[in-house]
């Protein structure tokens, strides 16, 4: 299941976002990490960001309430976001094939995710994020909201050949309600 919402960020949103994580990126850090290629600069590490960042949370905050909510049935979970990661693939940079999957371990304690979200920041044409069991792609469009379940069965890559840079921003929503332990 997906959707689509676009001008979730306005176009003058977007940009904010992408001059003021941009002066944030380090040069020495760019390569592969997790899946993909790029450099990524995570929003609560950066005290600059944090009206960015409130500006996100709220907007997804409200579209939670008033649209995902319904869409993917999200009824009962009290749900929150893993916070905000800005994403930069460079021209021919590579999302590898890959799905989220439903638990992220990197702390003893952890929740289910139910939500993933990528916020495009740029239009980029010929840089989709392609879902290929579903023969799903999906536009890169500047200020789209896309979401989709982190489980298994939704793997996805994306090639950046479209001549520039390639920005987004990740977040991941859980459900509070189940705490699970690393054993």
């Amino acid at each position: 299941m997906f959707s689509e919402i676009k001008n979730f960020l306005s176009q003058d949103e977007c940009d904010k976002i992408i001059n003021e994580c941009s002066s944030l990126i380090k040069e020495d850090q760019i390569g592969v990490e997790y899946n993909r290629q790029g450099n990524s600069v995570e929003f609560s590490k950066h005290e600059q960001l944090k009206e960015i960042d409130q500006l996100v949370c709220e907007r997804l905050g409200y579209f939670i309430h008033n649209r995902l909510t319904y869409t993917f049935a999200l009824y009962g979970p009290d749900i929150a976001d893993t916070g905000y990661s800005f994403h930069r693939y460079r021209d021919k940079d590579k999302l590898f094939v890959h799905a989220d999957g439903v638990f992220s371990m990197d702390s003893e304690i952890f929740y289910p995710r139910v939500l993933a979200c990528v916020i495009n920041l740029t239009d980029n044409e010929d840089a989709d994020l392609i879902f290929p069991r579903y023969n799903k792609s999906i536009k890169s469009e500047k200020g789209k909201l896309v979401t989709f379940l982190p489980h298994s069965c939704f793997e996805h890559y994306m090639n950046n050949n479209s001549g520039k840079n390639r920005d987004v921003i990740v977040t991941w929503l859980y459900n509070k309600n189940i705490q699970c332990k690393k054993i």
